[in-house]
């Protein structure tokens, strides 16, 4: 990705959530300069994107193709993600307490899971999930517990105070989460509060923690991070990080694991 297109990207991923962004705020976001920003604010006004404020932009609401859809992000780099979800199925063992977290890559790892679980290879494992996806996925071969709360259609998962109340109450031995985005600032990131909020929690309730995501998103950065307060024990990807990445998770003691 071209370091104009990641600058576009990171201020759309920001206008998700805030609807708006100051000029400042975006030279704090994107650490660049007056010019650089106004030039990404005239493209992204130029493909109608956003809307030219007075000291800076707001999200174009009549341009809907920000909105998240699973749907849609379900057909985008299918192999990765199946081959992620399959290396990742090597760190359950036996009587694990799992959560699973909402999402597409996710998704890949519920169904190898399930393959390991019908086989015999995994026994007495219990998930607990706040998507629709991984509970269809797994009901038939092991104890699944739904994380309830507000349903997103569009997302197929549940959030808000119900589950976060939920998970506060509980213990994993393990979590796998996915992310929407990676900064050496903001660690691992998502694009809405509900979700960073929820994978927040569930990384501090968790024995060990790991995060699955492709490498495209090693590159991008969504707006609110979850991962600062809680460190990553495993990072499976299908192909290593640029080296200054690597060299960040190296500091932070994230096993990086490359899905074959």
């Amino acid at each position: 990705m071209k370091k104009t297109e990641r600058s576009e990207h990171e201020i759309m991923e920001y206008l998700k959530v805030a609807k708006s962004i100051t000029l400042a705020q975006a030279q704090d976001l994107l650490h660049a300069s007056v010019s650089t920003v106004r030039r990404a604010f005239i493209r992204l006004e130029e493909r109608g994107k956003v809307l030219r404020r007075y000291g800076g932009v707001v999200l174009n609401t009549e341009n809907d193709n920000y909105d998240y859809s699973y749907d849609a992000v379900e057909t985008r780099l299918v192999e990765q993600k199946r081959r992620i979800g399959r290396a990742a199925v090597a760190y359950v063992t036996d009587g694990d307490m799992l959560y699973l977290d909402s999402g597409t890559t996710i998704a890949h790892f519920a169904r190898a899971l399930a393959e390991s679980i019908s086989e015999g290879k995994l026994r007495n494992i219990t998930v607990f999930t706040n998507s629709l996806v991984n509970l269809n996925v797994l009901a038939e071969c092991c104890r699944v517990n739904l994380i309830g709360g507000e349903y997103r259609a569009a997302r197929r998962d549940f959030c808000g105070y119900i589950a976060e109340e939920a998970v506060k109450q509980l213990h994993f031995t393990r979590c796998f989460l996915g992310a929407d985005g990676y900064s050496p600032q903001r660690g691992f990131t998502a694009t809405d509060f509900y979700t960073a909020r929820l994978n927040e929690l569930a990384l501090a309730a968790s024995d060990e923690r790991i995060i699955l995501a492709d490498s495209s998103k090693l590159s991008l950065s969504s707006v609110i991070g979850f991962s600062r307060q809680s460190p990553i024990d495993r990072l499976i990807t299908e192909q290593a990080p640029e080296a200054s990445v690597a060299a960040r998770f190296a500091q932070e003691g994230t096993q990086i694991i490359l899905a074959e």
